[in-house]
């Protein structure tokens, strides 16, 4: 069995530098992928091996013997409908394939709340929404063991410790901090959660137990299902 070693792709992102810090914090091995050597220090001064790789050409070289991946690579809001389609969607699907060939044990994406309804937002962020709805539909359903995460809006206050879990019907959506992200971000790693997508924006409700009540929705939600199945011929 592989010695546990995460990608983080997006490193050099403010959610990415969060994610870091806490994967060093709890002492576990990880490869920072970068795009510019200009900083390669930051994340070597936390242990972290450095990969060169640019999201818009081939960066499978990023994956040799990783075992979980994080992607937290995101657009940003001034670069346009390319930039969205090429981040937000297209090296999303791509790391889903590099993952699936190498047959990493997890991987963990963030995504966007925005994500659950791309129409119904303001139209500058419709198509990025649609672009993030499309990579983590490609992502459920490539065969990786995968958390989705859709946070709410982001903040750059402190770790709050606390959240609320949302859903496509949440329409109060109190800014979450993005230290909080990176520690849920992590917990899924140490956790092991796998084939779950969790909404949330900022709440009061521990990490930690808002994790577990995301993973009871879900078994109430399976059963429920199996329950009122149509009853198959035979």
């Amino acid at each position: 069995m592989k010695t546990l070693k995460v990608l983080l792709i997006g490193a050099h992102g403010r959610t990415g530098r969060l994610i870091a810090r806490r994967l060093h914090e709890e002492s576990l091995p990880f490869r920072a992928m970068l795009r510019k050597s200009a900083h390669k220090s930051e994340f070597a001064a936390m242990g972290a091996e450095i990969v060169l790789g640019d999201l818009i050409n081939d960066f499978s070289h990023a994956f040799d013997d990783i075992t979980h991946v994080i992607y937290t690579a995101g657009s940003a809001e001034t670069e346009g409908v390319h930039q969205e389609r090429a981040i937000d969607r297209d090296a999303v699907m791509r790391t889903a394939d590099y993952a699936k060939r190498r047959r990493v044990q997890q991987l963990v994406v963030v995504s966007a709340l925005s994500a659950f309804h791309p129409q119904r937002n303001p139209l500058p962020l419709r198509h990025y929404s649609r672009m993030k709805r499309e990579a983590d539909e490609y992502v459920a359903q490539r065969g990786v063991p995968y958390a989705i995460l859709r946070p709410g809006p982001l903040s750059d206050e402190p770790a709050h410790g606390a959240i609320g879990l949302a859903s496509e019907r949440t329409e109060h959506m109190p800014a979450v901090s993005r230290e909080d992200v990176a520690r849920i971000v992590v917990r899924c790693v140490t956790l092991g959660i796998s084939d779950r997508m969790i909404a949330f924006v900022g709440g009061d409700e521990p990490i930690d137990a808002a994790l577990e009540a995301s993973r009871l929705e879900r078994v109430d939600a399976a059963h429920h299902a199996s329950r009122h199945a149509a009853p198959t011929s035979r």
